[in-house]
């Protein structure tokens, strides 16, 4: 079983909410699954119902009056009695039926069972919902595995993962055994992602990469399908951008053209297109400031933007099998930069922490930049490669005394260590960036195959 972060938050969720809960994220990222052990550990009783799968189901609830006449439906559907106080209510692909959402507010005010409601696509859906229950439900957006989540499913220690936590806080080196270990783990999250169905795929082959990659490839023409299903008159616009992401991202400066989805795209009309991405959990927009100050959504460029995949190994099944070799076997050909980019979009969005980069002609381009717990703002810069000495474009704005900057930082395959006002953190650190920087977070509300090894440390 794959351990998920989600399943504190579930057990929190219950212990302090007299609220329902909305689970919401891309598909196949593991709600179901995790919802379901969590019902199991946490109840007596267990109703799921999945609005999918079930049609009579679905149009049984939708079409109940009040509360007592959903409930009386509900039991029909439901496989085990249902015990006031001590049930569990699943309700699954909630996107198929959204307007169920409408007896939210009675049914929690009703008090007799608990319920999650889970299901894809659910932010470009829900927006034609009646009547939304606002106060009566508590959101929770759930992302694939990030690379914490996948250091517990290869067997790294708790100890481990802690004392490479203490070693970033305390700005000392982590041993350089252990050091090594986790560049090897870490390269292989880059090719392997955080998709539970990829990542079993990899423990249950012995790492082999085709296995993985079947996985990834379906994965990502299920992406295609939902397009086409729930994307509407705007499917074609909406597939487009997704097609162009891997390109988009080693062209250039990795920044979004509009126009390589058509020549008379523009971005105030196709505004909607990346939006549907972002809302489906699909795709990571990050903005480009104007300014390298807090709050930095104040001087955010809208048609200036990079557009990362929500998954580094989903994204690395569309670029040709050397690429996934050359990424875990470390070599510096190709330039494996947008893929480590990547990476860490996926970690900071796993943090809650909103993306940003800071691009200038005059001080060059700083790969992401946050707000941080002191009223200021972080630049920090991805290396991929072994010039991780050299971050010119950071220099450059902690050199400039307008905006205040106390410290930046690189992540790379470099040690923990401290170079002045720039902190180098190792790419395996990333988990634990967010708290160790103090940045600020968002509220809650068939190719050729290797084998690949993880290293337990």
């Amino acid at each position: 079983m794959l351990k998920r972060k989600i399943m504190q938050r579930l057990i929190d969720w219950k212990a302090s909410s007299k609220k329902a809960m909305l689970i919401t994220g891309a598909r196949q990222i593991g709600k179901s699954y995790a919802i379901r052990e969590f019902a199991k550990r946490e109840y007596r009783s267990y109703v799921e119902i999945n609005l999918y799968d079930d049609k009579a189901a679905a149009k049984a609830l939708l079409t109940a009056a009040n509360v007592n006449e959903f409930l009386s439906r509900l039991s029909l559907f439901a496989r085990d009695v249902m015990i006031p106080g001590n049930t569990l209510v699943f309700i699954d692909e909630v996107q198929e039926a959204p307007d169920i959402m409408t007896m939210v507010k009675f049914l929690v005010q009703d008090g007799r069972f608990d319920y999650v409601f889970s299901g894809s696509m659910l932010g470009t859906e829900f927006k034609g919902v009646r009547s939304y229950p606002v106060g009566y439900v508590t959101e929770q957006m759930m992302r694939p595995m990030d690379f914490e989540e996948f250091c517990w499913a290869i067997g790294v220690r708790k100890e481990t993962l802690d004392t490479i936590r203490q070693c970033c806080e305390d700005e000392r080196s982590v041993d350089e055994a252990v050091h090594e270990a986790m560049m090897r783990n870490f390269r292989t999250y880059l090719v392997v992602g955080g998709m539970p169905d990829a990542v079993n795929a990899f423990l249950n082959s012995g790492g082999d990469l085709a296995a993985v990659r079947r996985v990834q490839s379906d994965l990502n023409r299920q992406y295609r399908h939902d397009i086409s299903q729930y994307a509407g008159s705007r499917a074609l616009q909406v597939r487009e951008v997704f097609e162009q992401m891997p390109t988009q991202l080693t062209d250039g400066n990795g920044r979004f053209s509009v126009t390589a989805i058509g020549e008379n795209a523009r971005y105030s009309r196709n505004q909607k297109d990346f939006v549907w991405l972002t809302d489906a959990g699909v795709a990571l927009k990050t903005n480009c400031v104007a300014e390298p100050k807090s709050p930095l959504k104040r001087t955010t460029q809208s048609p200036k933007f990079k557009l990362y995949q929500s998954d580094t190994g989903m994204l690395m099944a569309r670029y040709p099998v050397s690429t996934a070799q050359a990424t875990y076997l470390d070599d510096s050909n190709p330039n494996l930069g947008a893929i480590y980019e990547n990476a860490v979009a996926q970690e900071l969005t796993a943090q809650r922490i909103p993306l940003y980069y800071y691009m200038s002609k005059k001080k060059g381009e700083v790969d992401f930049i946050a707000d941080t717990q002191e009223d200021s703002v972080m630049p920090i810069e991805v290396k991929s490669g072994r010039s991780y000495m050299v971050h010119a474009a950071i220099d450059a704005l902690l050199a400039n005394p307008e905006y205040r900057l106390n410290q930046g930082m690189v992540v790379s395959r470099l040690n923990v260590l401290r170079q002045g006002n720039v902190l180098n953190l190792p790419l395996y650190a990333l988990w634990c960036l967010a708290d160790v920087a103090g940045l600020v977070a968002e509220d809650d509300e068939p190719d050729r195959p290797f084998t690949m090894q993880t290293q337990v440390v």
